[in-house]
């Protein structure tokens, strides 16, 4: 039985359906995923049963037609997370010698993991100048290029998971593709709810995850890569775990994994690319995504909340870093974990630019602005509490 003391900070919130004892993510992933998604992982898999093989296959074909890949590119579905993903590209694409290197053409944490593991396997790494609120400009990448003839491939991010804000990737890879550079675009933040094109041919490799836009769970990440690329003299890979050639030669020659697949994982995907269709595809999921986040903005601007970045940035339309208020009452951690109370779980803003001490906020998952709305009243509620007056920033 639980004590008095147990019941006293037990949740009391109407959650998402079928985890009403669960709060709302209102994070960049994992997101909260529809109910046919969840039940989708409750039968089990053989990895090398057909019907496995060809869920499988069926999963990467349609993660391709998501970016309008053509038959110049294969999908690779890789049994690790996000940056294990990452990491296996930059082993295989990133160039090595002591001249030519990759360039880190973003800001943000995602563009900081690249650049850790390129000095971690010993690869050359530069990174693009720049304000980390601003995005990054096809004429500072042009100039570097032109500048600079050791850069051999380009590292591109879409979304910035720091602040919301969006880089003109498509411009960028075609700038790059033009230099005659090679191209790897991150897209995990981005891929579901950002319609993207692979069918330009500037892009070379993209990386994704299903467990953002796409309102997948984690389990697994993958790769869509140029074919002409997926052979022993191109790839380098220092792992053998992240070997990308040998994932493509098993999943596409034998339809098997490696090793012990992420069936409940690529099963729930495939679930959850199927709603994405129905739903429109990345143009209507990104329209529910900025209704969302228009509601979420408003909300906390009569509250007196300010993004961090500057009005007219160009912005992903799903992710606000919010400044911290210059109410004294305001602490970071205490006003999380009071949301967390009340049945919102959001991300701080830990060593974000612009704004250290305050918090971001995403409005991506299986939700609608109802939910939004409620968020947006629990905060009210909150600032009651704590006793904080305005979330007016410091001037």
């Amino acid at each position: 039985m639980p004590q008095a003391e147990d019941r006293k900070y037990s949740p009391s919130f109407n959650g998402p359906e079928g985890q009403e004892d669960m709060p709302w993510l209102f994070t960049m992933g994992p997101v909260i995923t529809s109910r046919d998604v969840k039940l989708a992982m409750l039968a089990d898999w053989s990895m090398r049963d057909t019907e496995f093989v060809s869920l499988t296959l069926g999963v990467t074909e349609q993660l391709l037609e998501l970016v309008h890949g053509s038959r110049e590119y294969d999908c690779i579905p890789l049994h690790l997370s996000g940056d294990a993903i990452l990491e296996s590209v930059l082993g295989a694409l990133a160039p090595t010698g002591r001249k030519r290197k990759t360039l880190i053409a973003a800001h943000g944490p995602h563009a900081a993991q690249a650049t850790n593991i390129l000095t971690h396997i010993k690869r050359r790494v530069e990174n693009i100048a720049g304000s980390d609120l601003k995005p990054v400009t096809t004429n500072r990448l042009s100039k570097l290029l032109q500048a600079d003839p050791d850069i051999h491939t380009v590292y591109l991010a879409e979304t910035d998971i720091a602040t919301g804000l969006i880089n003109p990737v498509a411009k960028l890879a075609a700038v790059a593709h033009e230099a005659g550079r090679r191209v790897i675009l991150d897209g995990r933040a981005s891929i579901g709810a950002m319609p993207f094109s692979l069918a330009t041919g500037t892009v070379d490799a993209v990386i994704g995850v299903p467990w953002a836009c796409i309102e997948s769970v984690p389990g697994f990440s993958f790769l869509m890569v140029r074919r002409d690329l997926l052979t022993d003299s191109l790839f380098t890979s220092p792992s053998a775990s992240l070997d990308l050639l040998q994932l493509w030669n098993g999943i596409h020659r034998t339809g098997w994994f490696p090793g012990t697949p992420p069936a409940h994982a690529i099963a729930a995907c495939g679930v959850a690319l199927r709603r994405l269709y129905l739903e429109g595809g990345p143009e209507m999921r990104h329209k529910r995504y900025e209704d969302n986040h228009r509601r979420l903005l408003s909300g906390m601007a009569e509250l007196g909340f300010s993004p961090a970045l500057a009005d007219g940035t160009a912005t992903c339309g799903y992710l606000t870093l919010f400044k911290p208020p210059a109410d004294t009452h305001y602490s970071a951690a205490s006003f999380i974990q009071q949301l967390r109370q009340r049945g919102f779980v959001i991300m701080d803003g830990d060593n974000c630019p612009g704004a250290a001490g305050g918090f971001r906020v995403a409005t991506i998952g299986a939700m609608d602005e109802t939910v939004t709305a409620r968020f947006v009243k629990a905060v009210g509620k909150v600032m009651h509490e704590l006793g904080i007056k305005s979330g007016t920033p410091a001037r």
